[in-house]
């Protein structure tokens, strides 16, 4: 690969995260009938996504190191629960630091994209890899709340998979809200309106900013 073609990947970086996120669910799909091999694939690029993540964000090498060292631990005891031991406490742990380091990047994800001064086709896809990213870690906090309660979540249709509750996590964002997976424990109601109001917020806000910046370089052209 050539010095120039590496500074364009570079330079369109969240381009490229999108496209890794766009390529995770769509690998996702095609393995979602085999427990293991989904795991693995879906374990594969989301470190590929956390890494892209902690480029974007210039992290220091010792907050990357120990960042993607979290995000390993993570995956490494989330399989064992799932696969090995089938163990329960060790999956809510995996959840735990899942939602902690993912929850953290998102945050400074969403401050980095605000604060650009221009608005170029690649902010635009950085805002909606945040998006697709916020959508993931509400997942996160499904399956974590139907760990600690099973009962916290009732589903109309057989055949339940960690992966309906990220259908469930966007459904729920978008306002589209099918009514096939619903909430039934409080927490489980409160962060589903939490999210519904989140989502929307972010929408607006994402807009909004857009088009400040575009008018504001207008502006100052003219």
């Amino acid at each position: 690969m050539r010095a120039a073609d590496l500074e364009r990947i570079i330079e369109n970086k969240y381009s490229l995260l999108l496209f890794f996120l766009i390529s995770l669910a769509l690998i996702s799909i095609v393995s979602v009938s085999n427990a293991l091999v989904h795991f693995v694939i879906d374990g594969v690029f989301s470190m590929i996504v956390f890494v892209i993540m902690l480029k974007i964000l210039k992290a220091h090498r010792f907050l990357f190191g120990l960042y993607v060292t979290l995000g390993f631990l993570a995956l490494l005891f989330h399989f064992l629960s799932v696969f090995v031991f089938h163990s329960k406490p060790i999956g809510i742990a995996a959840m735990f630091v899942y939602i902690f380091i993912i929850g953290i990047l998102i945050a400074f994800m969403i401050r980095r994209i605000f604060s650009e001064r221009l608005v170029t086709g690649d902010t635009i896809k950085g805002g909606i890899s945040v998006y697709i990213l916020m959508g993931t870690w509400w997942q996160l906090i499904y399956y974590l709340l139907w760990l600690l309660n099973p009962q916290s979540f009732i589903f109309t249709s057989a055949g339940f998979r960690q992966t309906d509750f990220l259908y469930y996590s966007i459904t729920t964002m978008t306002s589209l809200g099918l009514g096939d997976i619903l909430p039934r424990s409080y927490p489980a109601k409160v962060f589903s309106m939490f999210q519904a109001v989140v989502g929307q917020l972010y929408v607006a806000v994402f807009v909004a900013r857009l088009i400040g910046l575009h008018v504001a370089v207008h502006s100052s052209k003219k």
